[in-house]
Parts: structure tokens; C-alpha cells; sequence
């Protein structure tokens, strides 16, 4: 795999306000560490990250159903690509708002110990160093809301890392995805994250 560097999307603008909501363990560890952990998505809650939409899903399954029974690719239907992209997608999220948002600390900030960390685009982008990571692809972008049936087409399998259902828009969420699957040899044996060093005076507006 050829050694990534960060991409930022078009749409975000360096000064837009970013805000991560965590535990005051996951601060400790995120300072001991000196690094953004990038989570592999099927450890998160939601069982629908990185799934395909429907029209998408039905092309895909339709592509494999021509597949050769003597085809050696290892991925043989659209649920074990599905599988494969999910074990090779790793995510850090962040919060878009100008401002503190009550709904977040609300899900995150449950208990005393919860802190929110503030940065900005452009300072994610001058503190990562991602010189240890492999890869596809590691992009910093926003995450669009629409339902599956509303999404036509097929799409990058990368962006399927950055749409969610309608219901969690109040999330407004930016993500940083490393992405890893290689088609020439796919794996599902892939470790649960990967650290995304920093510079975590240059990252840490204000906690």
C-alpha cells in the first residue's frame, strides 16, 4: 500500500469550527498517545456504517452475479464487499458548529468526566502526520444525510463512509476516513484502529 497524505474537501473552509465530544480517559489517552485514533467502522454503533444504498447495492450485486464460479477474488457477493470496505475503513469524527451544541453534549457528555476539544479545519490539517499510515485514500470530509432509497446510482465505495440516514443530520458531522481495501488482495484481518499522529498544540484550539 503507498503511504497516505490527508485530503480536504473542496466545501470546507479552513476556519469552520470543529468540535470532538469524549470521555476525559480518551483525552488522557489522546495526550499520552499524541495522536487522533481512526476507529475501524464496524466498531461504532451504528450496524448501518458504510453500508451500500439500495440501487447501489442491486448494480452490485447484479456486477457479481456475472462473476465467473473459477473467479480466485475472494469477495463473491455486494454483502462481502460490503463486509470487506467496513474492515478496511478507519474514522475519527468531529462536529461541525459554531458554538457548543446542547444535543451533543447530551449523547457524549453524559457524565462529569466528558470534555469537547475545538479546533478548526485548517488546524487538523496543519497538525496531522500520517507519514505511519497505508492506504487508499485519507479524507477529511463532510457526511451528507439522505436515506438509502433517496441515494441513485452508484457511488465510490469511499463515499459510502461519509452518508448517513436522514434522522442523524442534528449530528453535522465531518469525518477524517483512512481507507485500506486493496481489490488485488482484500482482507478482513485488519486491526480494530490506527493512530493518526498530531500535533496537539496546533490542533487543540481550546478544550
Amino acid at each position: 500500500m503507498m503511504k497516505v497524505q490527508l485530503k480536504v474537501d473542496d466545501s470546507l473552509e479552513g476556519g469552520l469550527r470543529l468540535w470532538r465530544y469524549l470521555d476525559f480517559a480518551k483525552l488522557i489517552s489522546m495526550f499520552h498517545t499524541r495522536s487522533l485514533w481512526l476507529a475501524r467502522a464496524d466498531t461504532f454503533k451504528d450496524r448501518h456504517e458504510g453500508r451500500f444504498p439500495d440501487e447501489m447495492r442491486e448494480l452490485t450485486q447484479e456486477a457479481y452475479a456475472s462473476f465467473r464460479p473459477d473467479d480466485p477474488s475472494p469477495v463473491k457477493d455486494a454483502d462481502d464487499f460490503q463486509d470487506y470496505l467496513v474492515r478496511n475503513t478507519f474514522i475519527n469524527c468531529w462536529h461541525k458548529n459554531h458554538d457548543e451544541s446542547l444535543a451533543m453534549w447530551e449523547i457524549y457528555g453524559r457524565n462529569t468526566e466528558a470534555v469537547a476539544i475545538q479546533t478548526t479545519v485548517a488546524r487538523i490539517q496543519a497538525s496531522v502526520d500520517s507519514s505511519d499510515l497505508c492506504g487508499h485514500s485519507l479524507l477529511l470530509r463532510p457526511v451528507t444525510y439522505k436515506n438509502s432509497e433517496e441515494v441513485k446510482g452508484e457511488l465510490l465505495y469511499e463515499d459510502c463512509f461519509f452518508r448517513k440516514r436522514s434522522h442523524f443530520h442534528f449530528e453535522e458531522e465531518v469525518r477524517i476516513a483512512l481507507d485500506t481495501y486493496l481489490p488485488n488482495s482484500p482482507t478482513k484481518n485488519t486491526p480494530f484502529g490506527y493512530p493518526l499522529r498530531c500535533k496537539l498544540n496546533t490542533l487543540v484550539e481550546s478544550i
